[in-house]
């Protein structure tokens, strides 16, 4: 394994940087600021556009993205870029059918919507499987920039996830919303600073753009689109426009961080234009992150660094690249080192800050109806503390929880698709109910596991990574400079694990025990958990018992429902409005809006 050291000056620019990540949430705690739960949770709903577009940017492109998708990128080729074509079908979904919905109700947690739309079982089915989920996922991208980075640079594996959790939990604790969304700004320039960097100074290294992308061709890394229709290939024209796309319109349709960011804005307009800014600008990263896998590519094109035993796994890729890019330059190390440091920040905080709403508008509010706003805020700020605090203690086990850190990422496709299918159900099938919801959910789940346990236990997600050249390095022995002479060496991948199998060279072919059910690209969870929730809901919906379109309220429904539907609900919908269901919504989240009454508003 190869190791480097430091300077001074890179220690300087890290600390640094956790010194003003810090320092912005002491700002906006001081002053009286946070005074009420919608303050501390949505910024008053008066939060710039631009703001929280960059936010919305970098609270997805965690540090797994920031150095795992670069040697995914290396070991695989670079279709992965085509994901950034699937994220316009991601805008226009979101903000068509799902944003509109969650806006109008001015709802503070998403999973309010399952319990006004279905009931509070169905709530709290989903809500546990993603708190526990993003709990996890919390320690998880804490620890791997902390072990990639320790590994390679020598800082402290403890000192790393104590001081990336703590800082963390430090500014979203006591500044709220607002903290985390500016902290994200600040954080999204060090690493758009730290890819310039290496895309840069890499692609200088290896002669221009030209040579780099003539070593990619020669290393058969040229392939953008690949129209393969054999599902278990992971990265394929179909896989990435239809699995990709339905993953990552359920990340920004569905989940509470970017719920928060759509429902902090001023209006509806600019909620949806901060989904479509924020939504491309995801994919301008994922771009950056592939540009950096194909330069580093060029630069080992002639020496795999796993091949010849400098590094583990394609995970350490970038830590290795920037050392070798920048070791003679004393602070250039520290500010790509400081981008990985954010990249976990940026996603860890918004985490922390939505699982504190979950947490207060699910259970705090509802066990303990007699808080007063203000008491309330000073709860849900405990809460953040806690919450950080169990990451951290996650993060910490990490490290004795071996293979399970991958099966832990993949649970979030798992859960993810089917969250995606109820909320779906809810919004364009006006008879499904609590019941079809729940048979949905649970036969997605169900489905999903099954998949992704079978996959693992006979290995047959597993597939053979580009060849990749040990031409001409130079391997320092106890005696001796040796040359390695061999062309090229075919090293098997493991897809779920990024890249190179754990086996590492030399295993035996790993086609040769899958199961081709079992070997489905987990890009398609999405897709599956998705259909099978919605199909499987709309077949309940129409058994015995269940009410009929005209129980549900037009409110829940997304715009071209209520308009599908007016001649049905104009004639219930005052005195569906006098139940004691929709009293509970008015008090507690004001009058429920229509379409038309938003279109009359000006919305």
């Amino acid at each position: 394994m190869a190791s480097f050291s430091l300077s001074v000056w890179d220690y300087v620019i890290i600390v640094a940087m956790f010194s003003v990540s810090a320092s912005i949430g002491v700002f906006f705690a001081c002053g009286g600021r946070q005074r009420t739960s919608e303050e501390y949770f949505l910024g008053n709903r008066r939060m710039g556009v631009v703001p929280v577009i960059v936010s919305m940017t970098v609270t997805v492109m965690s540090a797994i993205n920031y150095m795992g998708l670069p040697g995914e990128v290396y070991a695989l080729g670079p279709q992965y870029a085509l994901m950034f074509v699937s994220k316009f079908l991601c805008c226009f979904l979101t903000t068509s059918f799902y944003l509109p919905v969650f806006y109008r109700l001015r709802l503070v947690s998403v999973y309010e919507y399952y319990d006004l739309r279905f009931s509070v079982v169905v709530r709290y089915c989903i809500m546990v499987a993603e708190y526990a989920h993003s709990l996890i996922y919390c320690g998880v991208v804490i620890f791997v920039p902390s072990l990639a980075l320790s590994t390679m640079t020598g800082i402290s594996l403890w000192f790393s996830v104590i001081a990336v959790g703590c800082v963390c939990t430090f500014y979203t604790t006591i500044g709220g919303f607002k903290a985390v969304i500016w902290t994200d700004v600040f954080q999204a320039t060090v690493m758009l600073i730290g890819f310039l960097l290496m895309i840069i100074a890499g692609t200088v290294r290896v002669g221009g753009i030209a040579e780099g992308w003539r070593r990619a061709k020669e290393g058969r890394r040229s392939q953008l689109v690949d129209f393969n229709v054999d599902p278990t290939v992971r990265y394929t024209f179909w896989s990435i426009m239809i699995g990709g796309t339905l993953f990552f319109t359920m990340i920004n349709a569905t989940k509470q961080p970017l719920i928060q960011r759509y429902n902090s804005c001023k209006t509806e307009g600019q909620a949806k234009a901060v989904a479509w800014f924020g939504i491309l600008g995801m994919g301008l990263v994922e771009l950056l992150a592939v540009i950096s896998g194909m330069v580093a590519y060029a630069y080992y094109a002639y020496c795999d660094p796993i091949a010849t035993g400098r590094i583990r796994s394609p995970d350490q890729l970038i830590s290795l690249f920037l050392m070798d890019l920048f070791r003679d330059t004393p602070g250039l190390p520290g500010i790509a080192i400081a981008g990985a440091f954010c990249a976990s920040l940026s996603s860890v905080s918004s985490l922390i800050n939505s699982l504190a709403a979950i947490t207060g508008e699910t259970l705090i509010k509802n066990h303990w109806t007699d808080l007063s706003d203000q008491s309330y805020t000073r709860v849900v700020k405990i809460t953040s503390g806690v919450l950080g605090g169990v990451s951290i203690c996650i993060a910490l086990l990490t490290s004795f929880m071996g293979g399970v850190v991958q099966i832990v990422l993949s649970l979030g496709g798992i859960f993810g698709g089917p969250g995606l299918g109820v909320i779906t159900l809810g919004i364009f099938v006006p008879r499904a109910d609590a019941r079809s919801a729940l048979c949905g959910l649970i036969t997605a789940i169900a489905i999903c596991l099954t998949l992704e346990v079978g996959s693992r236990v006979t290995g047959s997600r597993a597939q053979p990574s580009l060849p990749v050249s040990v031409d001409g390095c130079e391997i320092t022995t106890s005696s001796n400079v040796t040359y390695v002479t061999e062309d090229f060496v075919t090293v098997p991948s493991d897809i779920a694990t990024v890249g190179y199998s754990e086996a590492g060279p030399g295993v035996s072919d790993p086609y040769s025990r899958r199961i081709p059910v079992f070997a489905i690209s987990n890009l398609h969870y999405s897709t599956i958990s998705t259909f099978v929730t919605i199909i499987v809901g709309i077949l309940v919906s129409y058994l015995p018992g269940n009410k009929g379109p005209e129980a549900c309220n037009p409110a829940y429904l997304t715009p071209i429902m209520q308009r599908y539907h007016s001649k049905t609900y104009n004639s219930n919908v005052e005195d569906e409005r006098t139940n004691d269901d929709v009293t509970k919504d008015k008090t507690k989240y004001g009058e429920v809006p229509t379409e038309m009454d938003n279109f009359e508003h000006g919305v």
